[in-house]
């Protein structure tokens, strides 16, 4: 049986970037594992995975800007740097990165940019993508979000993210529950407020370029659009596969914690020598 997951969200350490103050976490040894959530959540989603992954891989978890308890304003694009930045604060030359939803635009953005960098990718619940064929499909209102924080509050916006269906659990485990509660109560909407993010997605011939190995992950019961979009995208990625975990949602990590730590294992440990 894994070990029961933590609620506790206590940053561990802290990168400065400029004037932002960014927390971060580093468990285990070994090639490094860099994290990347998703919209309206934070590092710990994966406190369930890390027992499982970091015996054998150092395994990072970036609260992005504006996100958890790190400071600044939501920025696409300076998240990836900030990936880079933590990166070489801590004298790492290459790593694997997952990135969760949203999250997966930032690891995708950096297999495109950075490519020396990013060992092989996890691409978890990837969101509609600019330029992918039929999958523009908008599955958040953001304007209407907006104009509920203003007009109502936090707790209005807090109630209503509750019922999208990306956020939704299949689990029963009360700790997984009540780790999802404690993140959307720590979302505050300063990302709904900032200037938008440009876009950073990767235009899809760029996508058939990508060398590194990648793992198409979803939950069976994940969006339509998310599913759509790892088909597609496996069709477009030089070296990719997919994985659908049965009975889990798009928060497959919580809803499937020990079927997600073991493939994600499998895969990385496969494609060790993409280290070298």
């Amino acid at each position: 049986m894994a070990p029961a997951m933590s609620v506790r969200s206590g940053c561990s350490r802290y990168l400065e970037a400029g004037n932002v103050r960014l927390c971060y976490r580093d468990d285990g040894r070994g090639p490094a594992l860099v994290l990347i959530h998703g919209w309206l959540l934070d590092s710990t989603m994966w406190a369930g995975q890390v027992t499982a992954w970091s015996p054998r891989f150092r395994v990072l978890r970036l609260d992005r800007r504006g996100f958890g308890e790190s400071a600044g304003s939501p920025d696409l694009a300076a998240d990836a740097g900030d990936v880079l930045r933590l990166l070489d604060r801590l004298g790492i030359r290459r790593a694997a990165v997952l990135g969760m939803s949203q999250g997966a635009r930032i690891a995708l953005h950096l297999a495109d940019t950075a490519a020396e960098r990013v060992a092989c990718l996890v691409l978890d619940g990837t969101p509609a993508l600019a330029g992918l064929q039929g999958d523009r499909t908008s599955e958040t209102p953001v304007e209407h979000y907006r104009s509920l924080l203003v007009e109502q509050g936090i707790d209005a916006l807090h109630d209503e993210l509750a019922t999208h269906p990306l956020m939704q659990l299949r689990t029963r485990d009360s700790a997984a529950r009540a780790m999802l509660d404690a993140m959307l109560q720590r979302y505050d909407g300063a990302d709904l407020l900032a200037a938008p993010s440009a876009s950073i997605d990767v235009a899809p011939g760029r996508l058939a370029q990508l060398e590194p190995p990648v793992l198409l992950l979803n939950g069976a019961l994940d969006t339509p659009v998310r599913l759509r979009v790892a088909e597609a995208l496996a069709g477009l990625l030089p070296v990719a596969e997919r994985q659908v975990l049965p009975s889990a949602g798009h928060l497959a990590c919580l809803d499937a914690r020990e079927t997600y730590s073991a493939v994600v294992l499998e895969f990385l440990t496969r494609n060790l020598n993409r280290w070298a």
